[in-house]
């Protein structure tokens, strides 16, 4: 699964500015450096990272190819540690899709396109953004990963989907804003992010790292509160709410591998049930 017991692993709970690729990438690399320093395996960054998120007509001005040249400084940085961040793709066909990269030994070895776009409320994203297909797991010489972007995450099928295809550990960025009230000092969306982090670390055996940014964009505020979460739902490492911080911690294999003897959740998994089922859904659906 992986050679290291023991990854050490950053999660950056930025703030970027909006629309500045400038200014956030320069961020990203004092941080990265940073977490060099301090022997780090891997760090992670929020969704759209390197641009911001509420960027509306924005959107189109900020639009890189995965293999730009003004992304050339983080890659070289990933000859020393793994990295992901999260920017706005300008696919072949000039699509635009809010994506993560994955850099690790001075290239760049996959990347994730955001599948389920909000657009009810305060979001908007299917007017600026086209949709990724699929959720797969990838190989890094750290060991087996999954990412989902933000809403990726509410759709339950989509972290069983990344466990089955063999990931231990998922990697969620996010870009959560401050929504409702609750009787406790925490608005509403927070506790239920949590609890649904929480249920997809339980559910998939896995470990999860969710990267949360935070920061006042057009009204809109991020409440961070990223953490480490083991495959037993106990978090293992929490950032503090509303301000920026670079968070480290151990994700000690030894711990998944006991989880996944003890609750063998996936291996009980009937996923020809699950085909079956679905596809009957999908028939029944279309007939409406």
């Amino acid at each position: 699964m992986t050679k290291k017991r023991i990854i050490k692993i950053a999660l950056g709970q930025i703030s970027p500015v909006l629309g500045d690729l400038e200014r956030n990438i320069e961020k990203h690399c004092n941080l990265i450096e940073e977490a060099i320093t301090q022997k780090v395996d891997l760090i992670v960054f929020p969704e759209l990272s390197l641009t911001g998120y509420s960027l509306k007509d924005a959107t189109f001005d900020v639009a890189l190819s995965k293999n730009d040249p003004k992304l050339e400084k983080i890659k070289k940085l990933s000859a020393q540690i793994s990295i992901m961040c999260g920017m706005v793709e300008m696919g072949e066909r000039y699509e635009f899709y809010n994506t993560n990269l994955f850099f690790e030994d001075g290239k760049l070895l996959t990347t994730h396109r955001k599948v389920y776009l909000p657009t009810y409320g305060v979001f908007e994203e299917d007017r600026y953004f086209s949709s990724g297909s699929r959720f797969h797991a990838f190989e890094s010489k750290l060991g087996t990963f999954g990412t989902l972007i933000c809403e990726d995450i509410w759709h339950t099928a989509s972290g069983l989907i990344l466990a089955l295809d063999g990931a231990s550990i998922i990697l969620v960025t996010a870009a959560g804003l401050t929504r409702g009230t609750s009787k406790d000092s925490k608005p509403e969306n927070i506790n239920a992010w949590e609890t649904i982090v929480k249920s997809l670390a339980i559910s998939t055996t896995s470990y999860v790292a969710f990267v949360n940014r935070v920061g006042v964009e057009d009204g809109l505020i991020f409440w961070g509160g990223s953490e480490l979460v083991q495959p037993n739902g106990r978090a293992t490492a929490k950032a503090q709410y509303y301000k920026e911080e670079l968070l480290i911690a151990d994700i000690d294999m030894h711990i998944l591998k006991h989880a996944r003897l003890n609750t063998t959740l996936l291996s009980d998994e009937k996923p020809p049930i699950l085909i079956e089922e679905f596809t009957r859904l999908h028939k029944k659906n279309k007939e409406y």
